[in-house]
C-alpha cells in the first residue's frame, strides 16, 4: 500500500483521538485531498483494535458516489473486507439484501445514498460500529428528511463511532454548521436551531430567512476549529498543473431575450416591493437561467407532460457551444456541466453534431464507466450528478454549460477535473448570456461563484443597488 501523506497522517490520529474520547470527528478537506483514504484507514485501526464485533460500518453518500466506494476505494483499501452496496430497486429489496449479509458475523460495510437510507427503518436498529457521512454538508438542512434521519441515527447508536467529512462544509452559508454538526452527534451549537440562529445572526424581520449580518462570528470560528480538522487543497497539493477558468460569451436571441426580460421584469419587482424571500428568490434566478439555454419553464404542465417550452429552433447557448467544439479535436477528452435536463440534450445534440461521442451522467442515465473507459470523448452530466465525489481527470477541458445557485456544486465540480490525478494544464470555459454586449444575470450568477460567495445573496443586492431609473429591463442582477 502507499504511503499516507503528512497531512493524511495528522487526519488519522487526530480522529482516533476524537473517537477515543468518546467524540465524533469532522473533516473539513479539500476536494482532492484524500478524505476518502483517511476514512479507510480510520475503519482498518478500528478493526486492528478489534473494536466491536461484528465490526458493522455504514456509508452514506450521494448516489453518483456509491461505484466509488464499491469498485475502487474498498477494495483498494480494505480488499478482505465484505461490501455491500445498496443499488437494488426498491427499500425493501435494500432492507432484504442487508439482513442477508448481516447473517454472516464478519467485518461488513455497506454503502448507500442518502435519499434511499432514511427510508429504511431497518438502519435504525441495526447495530452499527462505525457510520461515515460522506459529502455531509448534504445532510445541511436542518429540517429536510434526510438531515432529521442523521440525528435520529446518532441518538440510536450511542456507542458508534460518527465521522463526517466534506470538501465544502459550509459552502452556503454559517448557518449550515447546525444540520452538519447535529449529523455527527456534536452539541455544540445548543439543541435549537432557532437559539442558534438567534446567536450568530441578525434575520430581516420582513423577509423570513433572510440574513441581513452576521455577529459572533469570532466565537463561532473558535468552535469550528475546536470540532474539525481542516486542510485545504492549496495547503497540501501544491503541485497541481495550472487552472485557468475563462467566460464564453454570447448574445440571446431576439425572442430568448424578450422572454428574459419579461422574467427579470417580474423578478426585479418582487425585489423592489421587498416581497421576495430566498425560496421564491432561488426559483426566479432559476427560471432566468434557464431562458439563458432558451427554453422556459412551464408553470402547469398542458397535460402532455413537458416542462418546458423551446424558445428557439436551435438556442444562441447551443451555438456557442458548437464554437467551442470546433477547436477541439472531436477525440479529446471533454466534460459538459448542465444545470437543466433541456441544456444536457442540447448539448449532446450538438456533440454528437461534431462528430464527438458521448456519455451521459444525470438523474436519467449513468454511462459514466464508458467515458472513464475511453469509449465515448465526452461526458455531459448534470452539475448535480457529475460534481461529487468522482474522477475525471481523463479530460483536462471543462464546459459549464449552464449552472444553479449551488457554490458547493460548483466547486466541487471544478475539483473533479482539476485535482491529483490530472497532468495537464485545466481550461474550464463558462457559457455566459449577454443582452446587446450587457452583463446578463447568469454572468452575475458566474461572478459570485468565482469569487465564492452566496448567489442568491449576491444577486438581491445586485438589485437593490440598482437605480429605478434604469429600468427592469436593464437589470443586471
Amino acid at each position: 500500500m502507499s504511503t499516507m501523506w503528512p497531512h493524511q497522517q495528522e487526519a488519522l490520529s487526530w480522529v482516533l483521538d476524537q473517537f477515543d474520547r468518546g467524540e465524533p470527528a469532522l473533516l473539513d478537506f479539500g476536494m482532492g485531498t484524500g478524505k476518502s483514504r483517511i476514512a479507510l484507514e480510520v475503519l482498518l485501526a478500528l478493526l486492528a483494535k478489534g473494536y466491536t464485533t461484528p465490526f458493522r460500518c455504514l456509508i452514506g453518500c450521494p448516489k453518483a458516489v456509491i461505484n466509488a466506494w464499491e469498485s475502487r476505494q474498498l477494495p483498494q483499501w480494505m480488499p478482505n473486507v465484505r461490501v455491500l452496496a445498496l443499488t437494488q430497486s426498491t427499500a425493501k429489496k435494500k432492507a432484504d439484501a442487508l439482513t442477508a449479509a448481516l447473517a454472516d458475523t464478519s467485518p461488513l460495510v455497506v454503502v448507500g445514498n442518502y435519499e434511499s437510507l432514511w427510508r429504511m427503518p431497518v438502519m435504525l436498529t441495526t447495530p452499527w460500529s462505525v457510520v461515515v457521512w460522506d459529502e455531509v454538508h448534504r445532510l445541511k438542512a436542518v429540517s429536510g428528511a434526510a438531515s432529521k434521519w442523521a440525528a435520529k441515527m446518532v441518538k440510536a447508536h450511542p456507542e458508534a463511532k460518527f465521522l463526517g467529512m466534506s470538501g465544502t462544509l459550509l459552502a452556503h452559508s454559517p448557518l449550515d454548521a447546525y444540520g452538519v454538526w447535529r449529523s455527527v452527534g456534536f452539541t455544540t451549537w445548543g439543541k435549537s436551531y432557532t437559539s442558534f440562529k438567534a446567536r450568530y445572526c441578525i434575520v430581516n424581520p420582513a423577509i423570513p430567512g433572510m440574513v441581513m449580518a452576521w455577529r459572533n462570528q469570532d466565537h463561532m470560528s473558535k468552535a469550528i476549529a475546536e470540532t474539525s480538522f481542516r486542510r485545504t487543497t492549496a495547503e497540501v497539493i501544491k503541485w497541481l498543473p495550472e487552472l485557468t477558468h475563462e467566460s464564453a460569451d454570447f448574445d440571446l436571441t431576439p425572442e430568448e431575450a424578450r422572454v428574459y426580460r419579461e422574467l427579470l421584469k417580474e423578478f426585479a419587482s418582487e425585489v423592489e416591493e421587498g416581497t421576495i424571500t430566498p425560496a421564491n428568490a432561488m426559483v426566479g434566478v432559476l427560471r432566468c437561467l434557464q431562458v439563458c439555454g432558451g427554453f422556459v419553464g412551464l408553470d402547469d404542465h398542458d397535460g402532455s407532460g413537458r416542462k418546458s417550452v423551446r424558445l428557439v429552433k436551435r438556442p444562441a447557448k447551443q451555438a456557442r457551444f458548437g464554437e467551442l467544439l470546433t477547436d477541439l479535436d472531436p477525440a479529446e477528452p471533454l466534460v459538459v456541466f448542465c444545470r437543466f435536463r433541456d441544456d444536457i440534450e442540447s448539448a449532446i445534440d450538438e456533440c454528437k453534431s461534431h462528430g464527438r461521442s458521448v456519455s451521459e451522467l444525470s438523474g436519467k442515465i449513468d454511462s459514466l464507466c464508458d467515458w472513464q473507459d475511453g469509449q465515448t470523448s465526452t461526458l455531459v452530466t448534470q452539475i448535480q450528478s457529475g460534481g461529487i465525489g468522482i474522477d475525471l481527470t481523463r479530460a483536462s477541458i471543462g464546459v459549464f454549460y449552464s449552472v444553479g445557485h449551488s457554490l458547493s456544486e460548483f466547486l466541487q465540480a471544478v475539483a473533479r477535473l482539476h485535482r491529483p490525478g490530472q497532468e495537464r494544464s485545466t481550461r474550464l470555459y463558462s457559457l455566459v448570456a449577454r443582452l446587446q454586449n450587457r452583463t446578463s444575470l447568469e454572468g452575475r450568477v458566474y461572478e459570485a461563484l468565482k469569487e465564492k460567495k452566496n448567489v442568491i445573496d449576491t444577486v438581491l443586492e445586485g438589485f437593490r443597488r440598482s437605480t429605478a431609473a434604469a429600468g427592469a429591463g436593464e437589470h443586471t442582477g
